[in-house]
């Protein structure tokens, strides 16, 4: 939370005395009889916001009434919000034009049903940076009640997790726990990454129980070591990468383990391959926990609880596997066939996907 305030600070003086354009402001204000969100743009950037070349900057009132509409709807299109997952439905319910420092600005209020009492938090995804970076910066205002923070958006922070009250470090963990182990079992490439690394694990039931999990707790280990590397460094913004290439790579990275797990006898190296491309992985969960949105008020530690539900959904997925195999490890035949089959399985879905995430 110290870091979003220090940034407010450093950018507040910048967009109120310097006239720094593209910056545009949001204030929400959950209210017992309906949730009010109130919006406003710089004018002078409504032609490259609408997409509309013909609007310049100076605009009367009454051309500004003529966009009312469309700007009303790239409202409704970019502007999500989300209580307890479900979205909220925001309704047009004004317009007028405001006068800062800057400029003018067009305000538009829309308004929604009240939030149900148990509401704890909402999710805001602002969408208005697609595209050229069309808007610098929002300074986002939030008021429930007794409880009002204040928090900065910007392209690599367009979706933020906003408490309606204070929210104790205990409420904060179970939600991005939770969040993180739903999110591998929802993603099955990840899992898929990491099964096709553990089945050539079976070619080693041979020797005895011990030796297949050794080879599960050096995969999994390795997996873990390297994930939770890039996750921290990208939540942080010390690695910033394009999506697109990471889901490739992620896909490609099934191909590779699929294939290796085809080839007959023993293990061969799956936890170096755990090590290098669980860097990959780590990117990926960090896209999905920017999706989800960070705690302002716990950033670490709801970084920290996510990364920990990963690793819960993965062992859980892991131990359950385990258990299905027991039957069969004193049946070298079925485990072949097992690991043939799987690995095939697994090719042909991440041969799927990467053709798709490439195209």
């Amino acid at each position: 939370m110290i870091w979003r305030v220090l940034a407010l600070l450093l950018l507040w003086p910048w967009a109120t005395l310097a006239h720094q354009t593209g910056n545009s402001y949001l204030r929400i204000d959950n209210g017992t009889a309906a949730l009010s969100v109130q919006v406003e743009f710089p004018v002078k950037d409504l032609g490259s916001l609408l997409q509309d070349a013909s609007l310049g900057a100076a605009l009367s009132r009454e051309q500004l009434a003529q966009q009312q509409a469309p700007l009303a709807r790239a409202v409704g299109t970019s502007l999500t919000i989300e209580a307890d997952g479900k979205p909220i439905a925001l309704s047009f319910d004004s317009q007028q034009v405001a006068l800062r420092n800057d400029g003018l600005y067009v305000r538009q209020r829309h308004l929604a049903p009240a939030l149900p009492p148990g509401s704890t938090a909402i999710v805001v995804r602002y969408g208005f940076f697609n595209g050229s970076d069309r808007i610098a910066r929002a300074f986002v205002q939030l008021v429930s009640g007794a409880h009002e923070g204040t928090y900065v958006f910007d392209p690599r922070h367009a979706t933020q997790r906003l408490p309606l009250r204070a929210e104790s470090l205990a409420e904060s963990l179970w939600t991005y726990a939770r969040a993180g182990a739903q999110h591998i079992w929802s993603g099955p490439d990840h899992l898929l990454f990491l099964l096709c690394l553990l089945l050539p694990g079976l070619a080693l039931a041979a020797a005895g129980a011990r030796a297949p999990a050794m080879h599960a707790l050096k995969v999994v280990t390795a997996f873990t070591l390297s994930h939770s590397l890039t996750l921290v460094a990208a939540a942080f913004d010390w690695i910033v990468l394009p999506e697109k290439p990471i889901e490739v790579a992620i896909a490609a990275s099934i191909v590779i383990a699929a294939l290796l797990a085809l080839r007959p006898g023993k293990a061969h190296h799956q936890w170096q391959l755990a090590l290098g491309f669980g860097l990959v992985h780590g990117l990926g969960f960090a896209n999905g926990l920017r999706e989800l949105g960070l705690s302002n008020d716990h950033f670490v530690g709801s970084l920290l609880a996510f990364n920990a539900g990963v690793e819960f959904g993965q062992m859980a997925v892991v131990l359950a596997l385990a258990l299905l195999l027991l039957p069969f490890l004193r049946a070298p035949a079925a485990l072949s066939r097992i690991q043939r089959w799987g690995a095939l399985t697994n090719l042909a879905l991440a041969s799927i996907w990467l053709v798709e995430r490439i195209v």
